[in-house]
């Protein structure tokens, strides 16, 4: 199971282009995870013996620590994330157990700011349904987040802003940026070999994200995407694109980059547009 986490972590070094900070903080609560599961069912763990019970006690443990409802959250949250790589990238555990790691309730409120889990959630719903639709749809989300593009930016953006090979998207503006794509290569990769070509009516219509009539999506669509799939996702009706940014803005600060950084790399005017995410 060591190995598996050594990987894990490189799946997220490599693929998903977590931060530094971010993997350090995923090492530490997934090795947790593993070490406390074989304490109590024996080590060396092997994947192969992972089941519902097992991961079931290690909620019930996290529960009796006496951490904060915010610490369970994460720690549960890591645990979620490396068995949902072990179903889906390495395939060796199926169905994976982590749906038994529910966080602690609290009450509910309408977030500001989404949790890296709660952006994975948004992402991902719409490639279930395996629609040129929903894979457009899981793209805009994706790329919304990983630039913290505004809604203007994303509409916007045209076939040639995308490399694939690079893992990189042009975002542009008076200041252009190559930034990597993170969470939205896997689902703009589906989308342009399978579902863009679908919406597309005229082959010289260079807009990445297309309508249903195969025209340029406008802001307006764009917002109602972001609407659909966070409330199918529960997260409230106040979530919209700023959102996304917000919470990018939300995710860097807490992996350590500065104002002025964040500043740089989302061509905001001033360090001070960004206190209402830190308040």
């Amino acid at each position: 199971m060591k190995a598996a986490i050594d990987r894990f972590l490189l799946y997220l070094k490599n693929e998903r282009g977590c931060a530094v900070n971010t993997q350090l903080a995923y090492s530490t609560d997934v090795r947790q995870f593993e070490h406390v599961l074989s304490a109590g069912f024996g080590s060396p763990l092997k994947l192969e013996q992972l089941s519902t019970s097992m991961v079931a006690s290690y909620a019930r443990w996290l529960q009796d620590q006496g951490y904060r409802p915010s610490t369970v959250s994460r720690k549960m949250a890591a645990a979620r994330a490396f068995l949902i790589y072990l179903e889906r990238q390495e395939r060796v555990i199926s169905p994976s157990p982590h749906a038994v790691l529910h966080p602690p309730s609290a009450p509910r409120t309408l977030p500001n700011v989404l949790s890296r889990e709660q952006i994975d959630r948004l992402v991902e719903a719409p490639v279930q349904t395996g629609t040129p639709r929903g894979l457009r749809d899981a793209s805009i989300l994706g790329l919304l987040y990983v630039g913290g593009l505004r809604a203007s930016e994303a509409v916007g953006s045209n076939l040639e802003d995308v490399d694939l090979a690079a893992e990189n998207f042009l975002r542009r503006g008076v200041d252009p940026m190559t930034i990597r794509l993170g969470v939205a290569l896997d689902p703009l990769r589906v989308y342009l070999r399978v579902g863009r070509p679908h919406l597309v009516k005229d082959d010289k219509e260079q807009a990445l994200f297309l309508n249903l009539r195969g025209k340029r999506l406008s802001r307006q669509g764009l917002w109602l995407v972001v609407k659909r799939w966070a409330a199918a996702e529960g997260f409230g009706a106040d979530i919209s694109p700023h959102t996304l940014r917000h919470s990018l803005i939300r995710h860097l600060l807490d992996d350590g980059k500065s104002k002025r950084e964040i500043q740089h790399m989302l061509g905001l005017s001033s360090p001070n547009a960004i206190r209402v995410t830190t308040q």
